[in-house]
């Protein structure tokens, strides 16, 4: 009797062990899997986000888009602004009047320094998305009352009649893990016709 008692215990330790290890197995597969992407349509223009964010007005109130999955630490944002605006404010500042979407950038980028310490900041980037104009950049830092350090993906966009700011993060820690969904959102950027 106690000898099928030890075998029964050894055999259901065994597939406790078995079923375990498929359980991880499934686990780090299902993170390897392509992310699921909606369509979002905003006034003016459209933009894939991942199925798995979640729309709030919580992140930044001039933002005409504000998505976040706080599970899993992902943010993004869209600024938008009338480039006549824009190039006015420049003329007030001394500027001029010639816009450039590298000036936009670069403009945008010392008005984040101001609010946060920039701890790495990657050289820009010219690209082109769907036919516009845009710049790109990456930066980590230090905001107030966040213990570890943020990555941030930034793409500044030339539109027709307005300029666009896309802005995702996440913390640095999980930068390498979403760093392809940042660039595939910022890639899907469009303006409807």
């Amino acid at each position: 009797m106690k000898t099928k008692f030890i075998h029964l215990l050894t055999a259901c330790i065994a597939l406790t062990l078995i079923s375990c290890g498929d359980g991880k197995k499934k686990k780090t597969d299902s993170t390897t899997n392509k992310v699921e992407f909606n369509k979002i349509h905003v006034a003016d223009y459209e933009i894939s986000i991942p199925k798995d964010m979640q729309k709030t007005t919580a992140l930044n109130r001039d933002a005409s888009l504000q998505y976040q999955n706080i599970h899993k630490e992902m943010y993004t944002i869209v600024i938008d602004e009338p480039k006549k605006e824009f190039v006015a404010a420049l003329n007030k500042l001394d500027y001029g009047d010639k816009f450039s979407i590298a000036l936009y950038r670069d403009i945008q980028l010392k008005r984040l320094a101001e609010r946060m310490e920039i701890t790495h900041q990657s050289n820009p980037s010219s690209i082109s998305i769907n036919g516009l104009h845009a710049e790109a950049a990456e930066i980590d830092a230090k905001v107030d009352n966040i213990p570890e350090e943020l990555s941030y993906f930034l793409t500044f966009i030339d539109g027709k009649s307005k300029i666009y700011m896309i802005m995702s993060w996440t913390l640095k820690s999980k930068k390498q893990e979403h760093k392809k969904t940042f660039e595939t959102i910022a890639e899907s950027f469009n303006i409807k016709d």
